[in-house]
């Protein structure tokens, strides 16, 4: 298995900004909607779309969720 470096401690201070860009980059790149996307990875469009809106945060849960269908 493949040894993965973890993020810094000042790498953190930027996850909710990175976690979204990463998203909107493959929505993008896949030309899919937010609905699609959301479907893809088994949560609820609404919650997505207000996470990428910056009015509300993901659980750690459902980050690793859509990094399961991105990565």
């Amino acid at each position: 298995m493949e040894k993965i470096e973890p993020i810094s401690k000042e790498q953190i201070k930027f996850l909710i900004r990175d976690c979204r860009a990463i998203i909107r980059q493959h929505m993008k790149d896949n030309s899919m909607s937010i609905h699609a996307f959301a479907k893809k990875c088994g949560i609820h469009p609404a919650q997505l779309h207000l996470f990428l809106d910056n009015k509300r945060g993901l659980n750690l849960t459902t980050m690793q969720k859509i990094a399961d269908k991105i990565s």
